[in-house]
Formats: structure tokens, C-alpha cells, sequence
């Protein structure tokens, strides 16, 4: 299992992935992490993870609409795409979301990123969290 977070607010172009600065929880080896990387890479062939995500989130502009999605070797997982709409520019929202996904047994070294998959540039405040947990 792996937690990770960010002791920095961030500001997300479209398209860009979250960076990790903070190892709040590791045990095994079934995931790996870069610090200060934004991709988490699955290491197991035919493993189940369960992966999650919470984070206070918002758009630089006034009625601007923000996306934020797991995505898997930078293709999005839409099941976990959260979205906010803001009110002002600077607002933020809280977000959370989860998934389960299955590697093949031929696959390892996918990788997981929390990224922007909207078109408006995204404001990420500090102390976003990601996890990912082998259960089987």
C-alpha cells in the first residue's frame, strides 16, 4: 500500500498530473513512487488495486468548470473524474473518488497519476491524497 500527498498547493495546466512530494504510508513493494514525481507505477502482473483520491479543488477563472481524473499511463479513468464548478475564480471544492482495477498477467509497470483532464487550468490546494492498495 502507498499514500500519498502534496504539503504545496498546486496549479494544473490541462493535461498535467499532480506532483507527490510526501510519503505519508508505504508498506511492500507491490507500488513505487519517484518523490516529487507525479506517477505512482504498479509493479504486480495480475494484481487487484483498489485506488483512491480526495482533494480540495477549483478553476482560476469565475464559472469555470474543472475536471480531475486517475488516469492510467495518462489515459483517463472516467469513472473517476470529478467535477467542479466554480462560482469565482480562486473557489475550491472538495473532491473524492475511487476505482478498482485488475493488471493483466502480462502487465507491470502501469502507470497512475491525479490529473487534470478538463480544459480550464486547475487549482489544487495543499494536502491533496492519493492512495493505491493491493488486495489481491
Amino acid at each position: 500500500m502507498i499514500e500519498l500527498s502534496n504539503s504545496n498547493a498546486q496549479t494544473l495546466s490541462a493535461g498535467q498530473s499532480a506532483i507527490f512530494d510526501t510519503v505519508l504510508l508505504h508498506t511492500g513493494c507491490a507500488e513505487c513512487h519517484r518523490p516529487n514525481s507525479s506517477s505512482i507505477v504498479l509493479t504486480r502482473p495480475n494484481a487487484i488495486y483498489e485506488i483512491s483520491y480526495s482533494a480540495n479543488i477549483g478553476t482560476t477563472v469565475a464559472d469555470g468548470t474543472g475536471e480531475l481524473s486517475i488516469t492510467i499511463n495518462g489515459s483517463p479513468l472516467f469513472e473517476t473524474t470529478s467535477i467542479v464548478t466554480t462560482a469565482a475564480g480562486g473557489d475550491l471544492q472538495n473532491v473524492c473518488n475511487s476505482t478498482f482495477i485488475k493488471t493483466c498477467c502480462c502487465e507491470t509497470n502501469l502507470s497512475i497519476s491525479l490529473t487534470n483532464t478538463g480544459t480550464t487550468i486547475l487549482n489544487l490546494a495543499a494536502h491533496p491524497r492519493i492512495s493505491i492498495k493491493r488486495l489481491a
